[in-house]
């Protein structure tokens, strides 16, 4: 099996490197707060920012795959973040989801986007990343009048530092659409990533999550990352 998710991810690899390629961004250490930094970046032909924040928190791999893998609890710790909703499963085993994502903007209207999501695993350098970027295979009408994100792309990295640590990236590179004061959405863009991070760092001590962790296939991939030479301790 995870022969067949290897071989898997290397097909989404190409795709991650298009999307997320080096020069697309020049990132700058703008923040840090204990063992977390937040980096943000202009984007060519954009108005807005893009930002990621990285924390090392003290959690198994498998704790936090349990919690990434669940989109309909996305809005408890993602910031701005009010409701989700899978629209397809493509690809269970290997985690491909359609979904929908509503952004919550304060004072005005709120955004919405439907989004793909997909899986890449390296065991050989003890990472996984979870993407997410904009998709119109499904035309999804929430019948509420949000306005639509023109663009959107995020990826989440999972890099194993020992058995019991773990480190977090999260990044997102959205267009927000008309109707927002340029300044108002880069600060909000900017402050996202970090405030995700602490939310998701909430519920890593869930022994709710630490037990459904530990009955994964995450677990089972972190035990094949051990023998793969991942760092134990």
């Amino acid at each position: 099996m995870i022969k067949k998710i290897i071989a898997f991810s290397s097909l989404f690899l190409i795709i991650a490197v298009n999307c997320f390629a080096a020069d697309k961004y020049q990132w700058q250490l703008v923040d840090t707060s204990r063992d977390c930094q937040v980096y943000t970046s202009t984007v060519p032909g954009k108005d807005y920012i893009a930002a990621k924040a990285t924390c090392v928190v003290p959690a198994r791999r498998e704790t936090v795959g349990v919690i990434l893998r669940e989109i309909a609890n996305y809005p408890e710790w993602m910031e701005d973040c009010k409701e989700t909703r899978v629209l397809k499963t493509v690809d269970d085993q290997n985690e491909v989801f359609i979904f929908w994502f509503r952004q919550h903007v304060p004072l005005l209207t709120d955004r919405d986007m439907v989004l793909k999501s997909k899986v890449v695993i390296d065991t050989a350098k003890c990472q996984s990343v979870v993407y997410a970027n904009s998709t119109d295979e499904i035309k999804y009408d929430p019948g509420k009048g949000y306005i639509r994100m023109p663009s959107f792309s995020s990826f989440t990295s999972i890099d194993w530092m020992d058995r019991e640590h773990t480190r977090i990236t999260f990044m997102i590179d959205p267009d927000l659409g008309p109707g927002l004061p340029k300044g108002m959405a880069n600060m909000m863009i900017k402050t996202n990533p970090l405030k995700s991070l602490k939310r998701l760092m909430k519920l890593l001590k869930n022994p709710k999550y630490i037990e459904a962790g530990r009955t994964s296939k995450y677990y089972k991939l972190a035990e094949e990352g051990i023998k793969a030479g991942c760092p134990e301790q």
